[in-house]
């Protein structure tokens, strides 16, 4: 199917669109070569179809102030891209990577590039720090070797990798820089000029000169002697050079005496590099990198050597890799720092990527609870609390596995017989058990999965009656808490999901009978840490490794389980990013998406659907902020916190964060800031609009302003949703007060809303903006709101003392009687305040917090429509939107908590608007 597929590719047309014909034409020609002619053909159209159906949205930006020199287009055609086009052609000839994604990819590392600087120019002190954010297993290892081949043909001399912290992932990703990048196995042939048969890229062409000092070996890291034995004869070679290390101390100490021996000393003594320019590319950045010291003067080892050897050079660039970027944000702001002071790009996942909200969704469902847009995959473990204790380190080494795991390698022999039946027979296939992080229990365990799995194994050879039953009720048959493979694809196929894999199909149990022992003959069970002499050579296995890889930490970060389809995890963190990056069955599963499975704890599912929501508004605040033009240095992100329970990140990690509870509960929230660039301006006129045509016909009216009553409040998170704040203004940020609501309806509080359109009396004709009301076109007057000059400019409205309402607008919604009452009430507290004379108008905080005057199902929205004018635009300018919220005080406050980095905390306005002095507006 795969070659038929990539001959198909080379006759499809890239200059038009493709439609079915085309697809139809071209598949007769391929299914009438002999070798294809068995092939299914609506599989095949599927496959295509599914191929150039991959989407993925534009990745996001934040931009250090000035910071970016752009240069790669003034120098493109120049620049020979040899390195980048036999990669490009690699991925698409010999990893079938979709048309789509290639295209994103060279846009992508195209913008990385021109984010770095122009290595050719001399006599230039330059370096660059920059981040990438991915997602876990998303395909980060392809992204930076199309940026350092980019590199490379644009004049970078010197690549230097840091890869994780264990010998297997260093090891994992040199490999995969031999095949993408260098083009000969480093593990056999350290010298390109000595590379004698075709690897990796050079299939596609040979001749690009390229040395590596380190190779893929499990003991190719760099030592003092690993230059000597290189084949390379001078360093000041014009050739380029590739370094993959580990973050390890030793290594970088000898890396870093190695450099020195190689530079110049200058006329302070001080030794450099002038002669290369310098990709650093740090992948699992928030790993070993950050700075953990409480001296934030001084860097822990490896964090201290990473920058030491940045230093050497005149011209270097740093660029991270990370999916769990929480440790990242928390950095401390310096410029000799590894923090991303100049950019920081935010990826989002292809559409046919597997990740937290496929798997977990943001909610934690029932044992029998299934939802359209979740994989039904996730199988609960309640059987292991002996098999796993608490206190693992005195507790005896079990003599036996739980049912649960039983079950577990039941559907692993499953998965692999399925994969062999849809033509996948020689695809990596892979069992992750990550249960303990001490190797003396996982040694245990091995031995005890072992002997399971060699009973199943010799059932089947065998015909054993009983595993037989065994195998086809984990086949075909439902239990509670357990769906079965058939019941599992056919609901997925019946889902919005169906769509994740054209291979999906429901099988019979004579169809996969026959796959069960073959594929069985050929799983192995491994245990994969320091202690043991196991490997996961995945290269070396040409037909395909089967494998059961029992382990800890070595299997929880950075590498890449191939084929990965079952998963049992019950290894406790209460970190995000280390659970996150535990979640090796996030990823890519071409063909088998339906046939994989997680067995995990309650607990845990519950932990990973809170690190999904937080992992979202990660994102979602990033592209507010870049939509807003923010600097990397202005990330005054809130990371949302798990109560009691979870963490951010190490505690050692997070020593300039602070935490942050925002509530809104009998608060007056407004915006009194905004951002005046047009298209922000548009983006909330254009929602409001959007918004307010759908409230239908207004329920009344009050003088100019419309007022709509019973406004369902999923209507007003919508709109808030879309609504853009400016950047600073955090304390009436949209999103944050749409989670908020989303707690309090779960308490049954906020669930009806009133929201008035507020207007001016008898505006000029050319000082209204359009609405549609009812399905009738209303030119509704613009307010004017005085700039504060102090505060404004520069892109900035300011209001004058920090108030959109005027002061009687916040009673609008009263009844004559609510308002009566909460006028007695502010007459009562002004006299016991000491205060003279009668009140002009209630006293808001009063209003709130009285539940007889706004109860607590109640809040009121007043939307405002103000006239450019007193941002000093000029008056043919779109009026700009901002907003005021009434919330009544509650009874089941839920507070958001955030992290907050605590250089960031001025850009966090917090100053709640004053009850007493609201400015006298006009209207």
């Amino acid at each position: 199917m795969q070659n038929a597929l990539r001959t198909l590719r080379t006759l499809l047309p890239t200059n038009t669109s493709l439609t079915r014909d085309i697809i139809d034409q071209n598949v007769n020609i391929v299914l009438g070569i002999p070798q294809f002619s068995h092939i299914d053909r609506e599989m095949l159209i599927k496959e295509v179809e599914t191929l150039y159906n991959i989407r993925a949205e534009g990745w996001i930006t934040l931009e250090g102030k000035d910071s970016r020199r752009p240069w790669l287009n003034a120098r493109r055609e120049a620049i020979d891209w040899s390195f980048w086009k036999r990669y490009e052609s690699y991925l698409e000839d010999f990893n079938g990577f979709a048309p789509n994604t290639l295209r994103r990819l060279d846009l992508l590392t195209d913008d990385i590039v021109d984010q770095l600087f122009d290595p050719s120019v001399a006599d230039v002190k330059i370096d660059k720090r920059g981040l990438v954010v991915g997602q876990v297993q998303s395909g980060k290892t392809a992204n930076y070797t199309g940026l350092i081949c980019k590199a490379v043909d644009a004049g970078f001399k010197l690549v230097i990798v840091l890869a994780g912290v264990h010998n297997n992932l260093r090891a994992q990703t040199q490999l995969r820089l031999d095949e993408g990048f260098l083009g000969f196995d480093t593990q056999s042939e350290r010298d390109y000029y000595k590379a004698t048969h075709e690897f990796g890229v050079s299939q596609i062409r040979k001749g690009l000169v390229v040395h590596s000092i380190t190779s893929s070996h499990d003991l190719g890291d760099f030592t003092p002697k690993a230059f000597a034995t290189s084949g390379i004869t001078n360093f000041d070679t014009r050739e380029p050079i590739l370094l993959v290390v580990k973050k390890n101390p030793s290594v970088l100490k000898s890396l870093l005496t190695w450099l020195r021996s190689k530079g110049q000393t200058d006329a302070e003594g001080n030794r450099y590099i002038a002669s290369k320019s310098l990709l650093l590319i740090d992948d699992e950045a928030d790993h070993a990198s950050i700075n953990t010291n409480k001296d934030p003067d001084k860097g822990t080892r490896i964090n201290g050597q990473i920058r030491d050897v940045l230093r050497l050079f005149y011209k270097s660039a740093y660029v991270g890799y990370t999916a769990t970027p929480f440790a990242n944000i928390f950095v401390p702001i310096a410029a000799d720092q590894l923090f991303p002071r100049d950019f920081i790009i935010n990826l989002p996942a292809p559409t046919n990527y597997i990740g937290p909200e496929q798997v977990f969704g943001f909610d934690v469902l029932g044992d029998d609870d299934t939802l359209d847009d979740t994989l039904p995959i996730v199988h609960r473990v309640d059987d292991a609390g002996s098999f796993m204790p608490e206190k693992e380190r005195e507790a005896p080494l079990p003599d036996a596995i739980p049912e649960s795991l039983k079950r577990a390698i039941r559907c692993f022999l499953l998965v692999c017989a399925i994969r062999r039946l849809r033509g996948q027979g020689s695809k990596h296939n892979s069992m992750l058990i990550h249960v303990t992080r001490f190797n003396v229990r996982q040694e245990q365990i091995t031995e005890l999965v072992d002997s399971v799995f060699a009973y199943y194994k010799r059932g089947l050879d065998q015909n054993d009656p009983i595993v037989l039953t065994l195998m086809r009720q984990t086949f075909e048959q439902d239990s509670p808490g357990y769906l079965s493979f058939r019941t599992t694809t056919q609901r997925i196929l019946n889902s919005p999901l169906q769509t994740l894999d054209p291979a999906m199909q429901v099988h019979s149990w004579t169809d996969v009978l026959p796959h069960l022992y073959p594929a069985a003959a050929r799983i192995k069970v491994k245990e994969i840490n320091g202690r043991s002499g196991d490997i996961l050579d995945y290269y070396e296995e040409k037909e395909g490794l089967s494998v059961i890889a029992i382990g800890g930490d070595k299997l929880s970060r950075g590498l890449t389980l191939e084929g990965l389809s079952v998963s049992y995890f019950l290894r406790p963190s209460k970190m995000y990013d280390t659970l996150m990056q535990m979640g090796r069955w996030f990823g890519y599963r071409p063909g088998f998406v339906d046939l994989c499975r997680l067995f995990t704890s309650r607990e845990l599912n519950e932990w990973f659907c809170h690190i999904t929501k937080a992992s979202e508004d990660l994102r979602s605040e990033f592209d507010r902020m870049a939509s807003m033009r923010s600097t990397p240095d202005e990330y005054a992100l809130g990371v949302q916190t798990h109560d009691g329970v979870l963490q951010v990140t190490a505690a050692n990690k997070m020593r300039r964060a602070v935490e942050m509870r925002l509530s809104f509960a009998g608060r007056l929230v407004e915006t009194y800031l905004f951002q005046t660039q047009p298209e922000l301006i548009n983006s909330n006129l254009d929602a409001t609009r959007r918004f307010v045509a759908g409230l239908g016909p207004e329920s009344r009216m009050k003088v100019a302003n419309y007022i709509w009553e019973g406004v369902p409040a999923v209507s007003v998170v919508a709109f808030l949703n879309e609504y853009r704040v400016a950047k600073t203004l955090y304390r009436a940020n949209a999103q944050t007060i749409a989670k908020f609501i989303g707690a309090q309806l779960g308490h049954n509080e906020l669930v009806s809303w009133t929201v008035a359109l507020m207007a001016r009396k008898n505006p000029d004709h050319n000082r209204t903006t359009d609405y549609s009301i009812g399905g009738r076109l209303v030119k509704v007057g613009n307010l004017l709101r005085t700039a504060d000059n102090k505060n404004t400019g520069d892109g900035i409205y300011y209001l004058k003392k920090s108030h959109i309402i005027s002061p009687d607008h916040e009673f609008i919604d009263l009844t004559p009687e609510q308002y009566a009452e909460a006028m007695r009430l502010t007459a009562l507290k002004r006299e016991a305040d000491k205060k003279k004379g009668e009140p002009d108008y209630p006293n808001g905080e009063i209003v709130r917090t009285n539940d007889k005057i706004r109860s607590k199902q109640t809040a009121l929205l007043l939307l405002y429509t103000l006239d450019p004018e007193g941002a000093k635009l000029p008056v043919d300018s779109p009026a700009i939107i901002g907003y005021a919220i009434s919330f009544p005080t509650s009874d089941h406050d839920s507070a958001i908590s955030y992290a907050v980095h605590e250089q960031l905390v001025d850009y966090i306005n917090l100053q709640d608007a004053s009850d007493d002095e609201p400015d006298d507006n006009e209207d």
